[in-house]
């Protein structure tokens, strides 16, 4: 389940700085203040990132493809990664750098599932609404496309700076294939994530099997909230002009749905009538919302099955 995390070690001396360097075949760049040491070509086969300055030492990887590149030779994570994996792949980590694990913190990490489809992840990612956090699920998060990629291949909650917590819904396959620029592939995965960003806690109390525990079951408590577009049914007799506007109440709100017909109407795009019969509408809707009915689609059936099964199993 865990897959991008930064480490972030002292360094006792300038000595423990050049063998750590010498160990792990990083270049050696000097100025004249001082001495940084960093990976070079090697990390691009292996996925490990290591830079040391000022005393300081950073490790970058994904435990996934690292625990991959072990077992196959391939940097891949686009498979099942169960937590006991990742913590393996920390040991053989740390132990191959050649620093005590001891001494690690734990700076970022990301923890998510890969989930195949039946359907062709956009339309799964097209559908996500939002995401509620917290025990009572009373903080809702937003889904937002990504601007940084192509139309409904990824959506994220708002990230900027400040914010600790991100969630990711992306398409995993076509993700594989943008980066490497190889052609498509018949793959349908579906990756959710939690980004954590700006952590500062020793691995010791990070792989504690108690706070392991607790990150896992806020994933579940998390992303088992996802919210999707759902589809709007009706009684018999109702107009189509009255099923657009309760599928507006649904998923914009009453007051959301106001403000826009009446830029509508500034516009020219509504006329006075029509604008007054969809204000009374939601003015009645009290009244007649028992009416209409929303029902999940397919995608949403199938993505709330597979998250729970697929989750139970990565939790070993």
């Amino acid at each position: 389940m865990f897959d991008r995390m930064i480490f972030n070690i002292k360094i006792s001396s300038e000595n423990e700085a050049a063998e750590i360097a010498a160990r792990n075949k990083l270049e050696k760049w000097e100025s004249e203040n001082a001495t940084q040491y960093q990976s070079n070509e090697i990390a691009k086969m292996t996925g490990v990132y290591i830079i040391i300055k000022t005393g300081k030492m950073q490790v970058k990887c994904s435990l996934h493809k690292y625990y991959n590149s072990l077992l196959n030779g391939k940097l891949e994570n686009d498979g099942m990664f169960t937590l006991s994996d990742a913590w393996r792949a920390f040991e053989t980590l740390f132990e191959s750098i050649g620093i005590d694990k001891e001494r690690v913190r734990v700076t970022y990490f990301e923890i998510g599932l890969n989930i195949p489809t039946d359907r062709e992840p956009i339309q799964y990612i097209e559908k996500a609404r939002n995401i509620s956090m917290g025990k009572a699920a009373k903080t809702e998060k937003v889904m937002f496309i990504d601007a940084n990629y192509h139309i409904n291949r990824q959506k994220t909650t708002e990230k900027r700076k400040t914010i600790k917590k991100v969630f990711k819904i992306y398409d995993k396959g076509f993700e594989k294939t943008d980066r490497r620029r190889t052609a498509p592939t018949d793959e349908k995965i579906l990756r959710i994530e939690t980004t954590y960003r700006r952590q500062s806690m020793k691995v010791s109390n990070f792989f504690k099997p108690t706070n392991i525990e607790r990150i896992a079951q806020t994933f579940f408590r998390d992303w088992e909230s996802l919210e999707f577009v759902r589809t709007v049914t009706a009684d018999k007799g109702i107009r189509e002009s009255q099923l657009r506007n309760a599928e507006n109440i649904i998923l914009l709100g009453r007051e959301t749905y106001l403000n826009h017909i009446r830029d509508e109407l500034d516009k020219g795009n509504l006329t006075v009538r029509q604008h007054r019969t969809i204000r009374e509408f939601v003015r009645d809707w009290d009244d007649n919302k028992h009416k209409y009915r929303m029902l999940p689609t397919e995608c949403e059936k199938e993505f709330k099955a597979k998250f729970k099964k697929l989750f139970k199993a990565a939790k070993q």
